[in-house]
């Protein structure tokens, strides 16, 4: 019995002395890709869009090397810590050796003012080691600080990076964050790894839903041209109407992601769009640029070498409105409406291109109204949302305003319908139809479906994008489907069946 009590006291003293030792040593933590999923200086990179000067700045200190230019940048762009990407896992266990008096050492190649607001914002670092005007506190700019800080084998280091494995082997333990195999083979030849903290990434996953696959079923209506021309058998038509489906989703995939990086801040403090996979860190920036290039590259070449050169005119016509969208006008009370039902109604006019046809004027009225109907839609469910009594982040409506988008929201759908009356009673549709009648039975469809989405909408049954709840809606298959009947029998002649 005294044997077993004298080696439990032997091995609480051990434990005590290994505990005194941790936490002696202080725990040195990398800043980027590792505390957070993201970059800063990529942060404030894609800002500088929407501070030309501040670009121009940056890159003429370029020339007196990588720490000027991440001076000009700290000085000239305002980087939010607050919505900076955190990785959770990571975040908990410094907060957890904290706790136990361990100290923690932001060490960092982002500028020295930024790294600073970080460590206030966090409230966990006892020091902060980063990059000032004269140094780039990189790779072995960083091993050389920290050896002279804290002396070789005298500090703990969490890093992500290959460059992080030369100091890995002057650290007396190696966390790693997020590490590839190769880092983790490096990172064991050179030291000793301690953990490992993981967030996984499945590609297969993130780059659709950076790509929001999902969205290019709006391209749906470049096909409507050729539904209401009736060629649906015209083979020449079909290849021409997917080459366009191709490129328009393509670019408009490029977009989408050239506006979820210019309102990265915005997104991460909404709470829907904060898990979209640039703002959550998923997707890292210099990754989501590059795709965002060659999504517009593949675009353009399909729009320029196999379809009309009016078909490349519409689409520089989105891209430019598009862009105008993302940067400016979405922040326009009533404009963002207009502008959102336009780059539908382009979408119609360029399948119109496509296949050659001529568009009735009667088709893009109805297309304005029923789609500011739609994008009204989207306002109110995003001012349902809001609990603060302050207008949506990036918008320019606030939670005051809901009730005359409720109001003329339903009324823009319902003048569509009007539109389309007065479309069916005008002469172009007999020379389409041969029962023109029949098509008076698509306007209580339209009534049911647009007040429907409204209803549902009203009572937060919808989600925040309209569009992608039709489709997701199986009554609204249904109604489509009954409307493609109506305009079949509306093309025959049913006079002649009936009298036989």
């Amino acid at each position: 019995m005294n044997v077993i009590q004298k080696d439990a006291g032997g091995l609480s003293a051990d434990l005590t002395r290994a505990s005194s030792l941790k936490n002696e040593v202080p725990l040195c933590v990398d800043l980027d890709g590792t505390l957070i999923l993201s970059d800063v200086l990529w942060e404030s990179i894609v800002k500088v869009w929407s501070k030309p000067s501040a670009g121009l700045r940056a890159a003429w200190a370029l020339r007196n090397g990588k720490a000027a230019m991440k001076s000009v940048l700290a000085e000239e762009i305002t980087v939010d810590p607050s919505a900076l990407p955190y990785r959770e896992d990571l975040l908990a266990y410094l907060r957890l050796q904290q706790e136990e008096g361990r100290r923690l050492v932001l060490v960092t190649a982002t500028h020295i003012s930024i790294a600073q607001r970080v460590a206030d914002f966090l409230g966990i670092f006892s020091d902060v080691m980063a990059t000032d005007e004269q140094i780039n506190l990189g790779g072995e700019r960083k091993r050389q600080a920290l050896v002279a800080a804290f002396g070789e084998k005298g500090f703990d280091y969490i890093g992500d990076h290959l460059k992080d494995v030369a100091i890995f082997s002057s650290a007396r333990l190696s966390l790693l964050a997020d590490p590839s195999d190769r880092l983790k083979e490096k990172a064991g030849k050179v030291g000793k790894v301690d953990k490992v903290f993981e967030h996984k990434r499945r590609w297969v996953k993130v780059i659709p839903r950076a790509l929001r696959v999902h969205q290019w079923a709006k391209n749906a209506l470049l096909g409507v041209p050729m539904i209401t021309a009736h060629l649906v058998l015209d083979v020449h038509a079909w290849i021409n109407l997917v080459l366009a489906f191709v490129s328009f989703s393509l670019l408009a995939s490029a977009t989408y992601i050239v506006n979820d990086l210019h309102d990265l801040a915005v997104d991460r403090k909404h709470p829907h769009k904060r898990s979209r996979p640039l703002a959550s860190g998923d997707l890292p920036i210099p990754v989501g640029i590059g795709l965002a290039i060659i999504l517009s590259i593949f675009s353009f070449w399909i729009t320029v070498t196999l379809l009309p050169r009016m078909f490349t005119v519409f689409l520089v016509i989105y891209t430019i409105l598009t862009l105008a969208y993302s940067f400016d006008l979405k922040r326009r009370l009533i404009v963002d409406a207009l502008t959102l039902a336009i780059l539908y109604t382009i979408r119609i006019i360029a399948g119109a291109i496509a296949i050659n046809v001529v568009l009735s004027e009667w088709l893009l009225m109805f297309s304005l109204f029923f789609f500011v109907s739609l994008a009204l839609m989207k306002r109110a469910i995003e001012l349902d949302e809001v609990l603060d009594g302050k207008k949506i982040p990036g918008r320019g409506y606030f939670p005051t305003d809901i009730d005359i988008i409720r109001s003329i929201g339903p009324t823009s759908g319902l003048i569509s319908v009007l539109v389309l009356g007065l479309y069916i009673n005008s002469p172009a549709v007999s020379k389409l139809y041969q029962t023109p009648q029949m098509l008076w039975l698509l306007t209580p469809l339209m009534i049911y479906w647009i007040t429907r989405i409204w209803f549902l909408a009203n009572r937060k049954q919808v989600n925040h994008d309209p569009i992608v709840f039709a489709i997701m809606d199986w009554r609204s298959y249904v109604v489509a489907c009954i409307a493609g009947v109506i305009m079949v029998f509306a093309s025959l002649d049913i006079t002649k069946w009936i009298n036989l």
